[in-house]
């Protein structure tokens, strides 16, 4: 299960369906609850445990988990004296995939692939009034995405890919590259971020410190690796990382 691109999912699937906040909660504690155990197909959760992670009362628990169960967010086993309740989380990607997704990313293949061909390519055979852009040179790099379409990577890992967002994305490839808006992405998964906009605040970075290359990136980022090793003495743990989210997810429904 990919982490970012379900909460991409269900932030989209918020949009077209109707949840509680304690129930959107309970789908984030669980979220974290199975990151930590390390994305089993089922894991254990005791009520002790998500009682203390979302805030919740025991009746509030009960309605949040129903709420979940009948939109087919999760499956449920009731725990016994001896063994706390089981939980399946269901992939959300898959359940957008199957409904709005698909007419969705049909609009994408026929307009979006159009508009990406025409950015790639933009000599076509019209060679009326078309709007011609200047795509940033190739520069040669030990080390390039050369081969990789940027546009099906986002869709991959960030989800359905927004006019919006891709307008932004063409103008990134055009200004640093194909090659060095991938890394971008590559080190927005790699550092747990699951927006465009945390892409684009590191795309930011590169450009505001006049960076023309792949090797230029990297070599950027590895010296500022070497600047973290040398004053951070101990790295932040994924488990505190998910409990500073869980609050900001408490504090935002009010349960904080």
């Amino acid at each position: 299960m990919n982490y970012i691109k379900e909460l991409n999912a269900f932030r989209n699937w918020l949009m077209l369906n109707k949840l509680s906040s304690g129930a959107t909660l309970l789908w984030h504690v669980l979220m974290s609850i199975n990151n930590m155990a390390g994305w089993k197909k089922e894991f254990n959760a005791t009520n002790s445990l998500v009682f203390q992670l979302t805030g919740l009362s025991k009746s509030s628990l009960s309605k949040a988990r129903s709420q979940l169960l009948d939109n087919g967010l999760i499956i449920y086993h009731r725990g016994t004296k001896v063994k706390a309740p089981v939980y399946e989380m269901v992939s959300v990607a898959n359940i957008m995939n199957q409904s709005i997704y698909q007419s969705g990313n049909q609009f994408e293949n026929q307009s979006g692939d159009q508009y990406e061909d025409q950015f790639r390519n933009p000599s076509g055979t019209d060679t009326g009034n078309i709007l011609k852009y200047k795509q940033k040179p190739k520069q040669k790099s030990s080390s390039t995405h050369a081969s990789e379409n940027p546009f099906k990577i986002y869709r991959e890992n960030f989800g359905i890919l927004r006019p919006i967002v891709k307008d932004s994305l063409i103008g990134w490839c055009r200004e640093l590259g194909d090659d060095v808006v991938i890394e971008g992405m590559r080190l927005t998964i790699k550092k747990g971020g699951y927006t465009f906009g945390y892409i684009e605040q590191i795309l930011n970075e590169w450009a505001n410190a006049k960076l023309g290359s792949l090797d230029q990136v990297l070599a950027y980022e590895k010296q500022k690796a070497a600047n973290r090793k040398n004053t951070i003495p101990f790295a932040k743990r994924t488990g505190e990382r998910d409990s500073r989210v869980i609050d900001e997810m408490r504090r935002e429904h009010g349960l904080l």
